[in-house]
């Protein structure tokens, strides 16, 4: 096996990886995603050693994008304090 270079920047729920494959973008928490990338989209979850991963459809690819855009716009509203959140 030889050597990769792989980096992911988390943004709140959205992660963007970067690889030699190419780009992808996941949505989730851990223990859960939903993800685009170059090689398919996939469901992954499980901790602890225990996982799952589900390769989809490549019409998951518009709608993964589409809630990791929206939930990144979110977020960032939120860290800028133009939304509020009471818990």
């Amino acid at each position: 096996m030889g050597f990769y270079i792989k980096k992911g920047f988390n943004f709140g729920p959205v992660r963007v990886n970067l690889s030699k494959s190419g780009l992808g973008v996941s949505v989730g928490a851990k223990g859960f995603r939903v993800g685009a990338g170059p090689k398919g989209n996939y469901v992954h979850a499980g901790r602890e050693g225990l996982y799952y991963r589900k390769s989809l459809g490549k019409s998951f690819t518009i709608a993964i994008v589409v809630i990791a855009l929206v939930l990144l716009a979110g977020y960032y509203l939120w860290q800028s304090g133009v939304i509020f959140i009471n818990l």
